[in-house]
C-alpha cells in the first residue's frame, strides 16, 4: 500500500530524526521533500476490484449462472455491499454489467460487451 504524506511532514519526521541523532547534517539535507509518485503501471484497488467481478461473473456464466446475487458476490470478493453497489454502479454505466431483482433480491449478469471483455482478460 503506498502511504502518502505531504511535505511538512516529511521535514517534521527529518527535524524530530535530526534532534534525536539519527540523522547528520548531511543526511538531513538529502531528506526528499517531495511525496513518492505513484507507480503508473500500478491498478487501483477499485480497478482490482472491478476486474475480480467481471471474472466472477464470466466463471459464474461459463457454469451455467448467468445471474449472481450480490450477496454471494460480496461473500465471495470479501467486500462490504456498499462497496460492490459502488463498483456495480460503475460496471452498469459502462454497459459491462446488468444489476436487477429476481424474487426480491439483487442480482449481476454480464452483458455481451462485459462477456466480450471478461474473454479477452483470460486470453491475456
Amino acid at each position: 500500500m503506498l502511504l502518502e504524506c505531504d511535505h511538512h511532514e516529511v521535514q517534521v519526521r527529518a527535524d524530530f530524526a535530526y534532534a534525536y541523532g539519527q540523522l547528520d547534517v548531511l543526511e538531513r539535507a538529502t531528506v526528499p521533500l517531495e511525496p513518492a509518485q505513484p507507480d503508473p503501471f500500478q491498478l487501483d484497488h477499485s480497478a482490482v476490484l472491478m476486474l475480480s467481478i467481471l471474472e466472477l461473473l464470466h466463471t459464474e456464466h461459463e457454469a451455467g449462472r448467468a445471474h449472481v446475487s450480490l450477496a454471494v458476490i460480496c461473500k465471495r470478493l470479501d467486500i462490504r455491499m456498499s462497496t460492490l453497489q459502488r463498483l456495480m454502479t460503475a460496471l452498469s454505466e459502462q454497459l459491462l454489467v446488468d444489476v436487477s431483482t429476481q424474487k426480491e433480491r439483487l442480482v449481476a449478469a454480464l452483458t455481451a460487451s462485459g462477456e466480450d471483455i471478461s474473454l479477452a482478460l483470460q486470453a491475456a
